[in-house]
């Protein structure tokens, strides 16, 4: 059997044309042999394209040919070839060049006439494909995965995609505003003036490590991603992320991640982070009502570390400097930091570095071996009281929070960073990233998650939206 699919044409100034796009032969002997194959299918489609995009833009260019002053037609010039990427083919074009009348006042003789609806050679829903995808899979799989289910170009490759990708994520950078060092919301007056606060917002800080390309000697070959999730009482939650060491807006990043999920001057907004440097600063001087805290499993993390090497230590049962001793102190600074009573635990934990410390001395001046445990463990004590002293401005009483139901641990932050950076980054990725290529993909990543790259794309081409109204209302 033979069948023959048309399109029919139609034109308030023309009969009605019927063209053929695509033949078929076909036998139905076999359950394969019923409905369109996909290479047919595919043909049709791009067969339909060709037709549509022709039509279109031939009347569009016989709108537009006379001059808007006098009316007359505009001269062409010559032809050049044009090529129009969409998700159902590549469409090769002649665009006219057409010489400007002389009523028209322009510095320009000619210039081509597609240029002007044409404002890129690449359909925004096949882009929209592109980054949607990209955000998950690698960029030849995404490639791989246009070419089984559409009629693409088959000049589509990874690369390509990689490139259009990373133009979409850097228009979206260059939307971004300007940094600052504050966000402020007016003087007081007009703070307390404001709305009626909505209920409270915990917002998690925590960073994560890919593999970079470039690994300098000595060095690991990995940089730092810094990730978040805001979470609100009365809406869905929003992830965020940047390279620390590509990103030069990361307060303005964050900022705009509160103000899309509609944060008032008078909200209350908890920053929790586990007190590193590159993310203690980033919530600074963000939001007028605002509190840090320091991630309390962090703290315990890091007792519990010195509560490890104190275990391995064998001095003497009699003295101050016994197992026990050591043991016991760790568990009175540790308590002392759930309770938010940070003079106590400061004092207790100077008292244990005296103590360790003069028993290194001792040793020294007896010239005994000193034990390695002390050396490690006056180490350690070192740095986790640099830890307290950086971060005290964020030790609250945790279990106070903690019987009050409230946040006091980024938990929520750490399946963050394994959905934004290890699934698409680190795990099974035997890829090494440039911090730029990096943060531009993270960018896309987060609109994805966050459901807003559709939006995104609404909001750079309208007709999108227009048409899914369309589509609704039918």
């Amino acid at each position: 059997m033979k069948f023959t699919i048309q399109v029919l044409i139609e034109s308030p100034d023309a009969l009605p044309l019927s063209v053929p796009i695509q033949t078929l032969e076909r036998s139905c002997e076999r359950v394969e042999d019923v409905g369109l194959r996909l290479e047919e299918a595919k043909a049709v489609l791009h067969g339909l394209q060709e037709q549509l995009v022709g039509q279109q833009l031939a009347g569009y260019l016989d709108a537009h040919r006379p001059c808007p002053g006098c009316h007359r037609l505009r001269v062409i010039q010559g032809y050049h070839p044009l090529r129009f990427r969409s998700a159902f083919g590549d469409i090769v074009l002649r665009g006219p060049r057409w010489r400007r009348c002389a009523c028209e006042r322009s510095t320009q003789t000619n210039y081509s006439a597609l240029n002007s609806i044409l404002t890129t050679h690449t359909a925004p829903e096949l882009e929209f494909l592109q980054a949607k995808w990209a955000a998950h899979l690698s960029f030849a799989a995404v490639a791989d995965l246009l070419h089984d289910v559409l009629p693409v170009a088959s000049c589509l490759n990874g690369e390509t995609i990689r490139m259009h990708v990373f133009e979409t994520a850097e228009r979206l950078e260059v939307e971004l505003g300007p940094e600052q060092f504050a966000f402020d919301a007016g003087c007081q007056l007009e703070i307390e003036a404001s709305a009626e606060p909505r209920p409270p917002i915990a917002v998690g800080l925590d960073g994560g490590y890919v593999r970079g390309r470039e690994r300098p000697p000595g060095g690991t070959g990995c940089f730092e991603v810094i990730a978040g999730k805001s979470i609100p009482e009365d809406g869905p939650a929003k992830v965020f992320a940047g390279v620390s060491r590509f990103a030069t807006k990361p307060k303005r990043r964050l900022h705009e991640v509160l103000q899309s999920q509609g944060v008032l001057p008078r909200q209350q907004v908890t920053f929790l982070s586990d007190g590193g440097d590159t993310v203690r600063e980033l919530p600074a001087y963000l939001h007028p009502h605002s509190e840090h805290i320091l991630d309390w499993f962090h703290i315990a993390m890091r007792v519990e570390q010195l509560l490890q090497t104190a275990r391995g230590f064998r001095g003497t049962d009699d003295g101050p400097m016994t197992k026990e001793n050591i043991l016991t102190a760790l568990e009175r600074v540790k308590w002392f930091l759930w309770q938010g009573n940070l003079f106590r635990a400061d004092e207790t934990l100077t008292d244990l570095m005296f103590e360790v410390d003069g028993a290194i001395e001792e040793d020294r001046e007896a010239r005994r071996p000193t034990h390695l445990v002390l050396k490690k463990l006056a180490r350690a004590l070192e740095e986790f009281s640099t830890y307290i002293d950086n971060n005290a401005s964020g030790i609250v009483n945790y279990g106070e929070r903690h019987r009050c139901g409230e946040r006091i641990s980024t938990g929520f932050v750490e399946s963050t960073i394994n959905q934004l950076v290890a699934k698409r980054f680190v795990k099974k990725q035997q890829m090494r990233w440039t911090p730029r290529g990096a943060h531009l993909l993270l960018q896309l990543r987060v609109q994805a998650l966050n459901d807003d790259l559709h939006g995104t794309f609404e909001r750079w081409y309208p007709d999108l939206r227009r048409r899914q109204e369309e589509k609704l209302a039918a």
